[in-house]
């Protein structure tokens, strides 16, 4: 078997397209096996299917969420005992993995030049798969995250793998704003900006007294920080409240609207964006954000690192964002650089 794919049928792009799991076997043809994973439960026993069918591509359908729990159910699955040292496409490496775009950000595509829609990619690979024309790859750094959660009173222990991740503060808070909306999109992002810029001179002044709807609050929510210990390459950050704690293995791009962490291109790098600007700071950064440059200020910390650990401090735990994942009641974090990650650059033809 050369290609597997999974799908989601309860994802919000496929949830009124019920034969979206046979439309995608009609591609794939007898290169590969197609099979729908309804919970993050089922996924793992279709990627053992694919190791015990030597799989050589492995595919999400889907954006980054998909390709993150891919990612993180295949490590999972590697460290079995029926997989370690079985030879190279069954070893504690991944098969190439390949997310088919149709999220709502895409970052990971976009950041290795994955090009087309969903079907339009898979066609693509399965072409070149059939007539053995060399497929370009990329390897990307990806981040080991360990962590704990608090689950019915008890500290609950995980390990995660992803590329980018909002921990705290604005970047936090904005994805929470922008996921709330019915239809997650670029124009969302530029209205979740714009609503933060227009109601900030309200909500944060004491025009937020004033009996003026939801700008009396937006932007103030938008800013609140959050309280937690951080520590960058062993070094104790000063503060116990953070307005933004933010770090990547790769520079993302949200929508071309805004570019962070262009400092995590560099092999074995990570880029952390953390500190404690002022909410006018941060507005001031936005022409910054949209061009990818380096976050300035006083009080802010956009610097290339090894390691980040954060623990919760205040009543609330913590609520990060991995590749656009929630994790909830979290109480402790701690990325370090982790395994190279091999995708396949598809670049799909452009619909005539």
């Amino acid at each position: 078997m050369e290609i597997g794919v999974i799908t989601n049928p309860n994802s919000r792009k496929n949830r009124n397209r019920p034969d979206r799991a046979d439309r995608l076997r009609r591609i794939v043809g007898d290169l590969g096996e197609v099979h729908t994973t309804s919970s993050i439960e089922s996924i793992k026993p279709v990627l053992r299917e694919f190791l015990r069918k030597r799989a050589r591509f492995w595919v999400a359908d889907g954006g980054d969420g998909a390709l993150h729990w891919m990612l993180r159910m295949g490590m999972e699955v590697l460290q079995e005992d029926e997989f370690l040292g079985q030879g190279p496409s069954a070893s504690r490496a991944l098969p190439m993995t390949l997310p088919t775009k149709g999220g709502t950000i895409d970052f990971v595509a976009n950041n290795v030049g994955i090009e087309g829609d969903a079907e339009g990619i898979l066609a693509t690979l399965r072409r070149n798969v059939e007539r053995n024309t060399h497929i370009e790859e990329t390897e990307v750094d990806s981040m080991v995250i360990d962590g704990v959660q608090v689950i019915d009173g008890a500290e609950v222990p995980f390990r995660t793998y992803g590329f980018a991740s909002a921990a705290g503060g604005v970047g936090q808070r904005f994805y929470a704003k922008y996921y709330d909306h019915p239809d997650p999109s670029p124009r969302t992002i530029m209205k979740v900006i714009a609503n933060t810029v227009v109601s900030a001179p309200i909500a944060l002044s004491p025009l937020s007294r004033l009996p003026l709807g939801a700008w009396t609050s937006y932007a103030k929510d938008m800013f609140e920080p959050t309280s937690c210990r951080v520590t960058l390459d062993g070094m104790k950050l000063p503060g116990d409240r953070f307005t933004g704690v933010h770090i990547a293995s790769m520079s993302i791009n949200l929508g071309n609207v805004l570019r962070f962490f262009g400092k995590a291109d560099q092999p074995g790098l990570m880029n952390a964006i953390v500190g404690t600007p002022s909410p006018w700071g941060i507005i001031r950064n936005l022409p910054r954000m949209a061009r990818g440059e380096e976050m300035r200020g006083r009080n802010v910390l956009d610097r290339p690192c090894r390691e980040m650990q954060m623990e919760a401090t205040g009543d609330d735990l913590l609520a990060p964002i991995i590749d656009g994942e929630f994790y909830r009641d979290v109480k402790k974090l701690a990325f370090r650089v982790g395994p190279r990650v091999r995708i396949p650059k598809v670049v799909a033809p452009k619909a005539a």
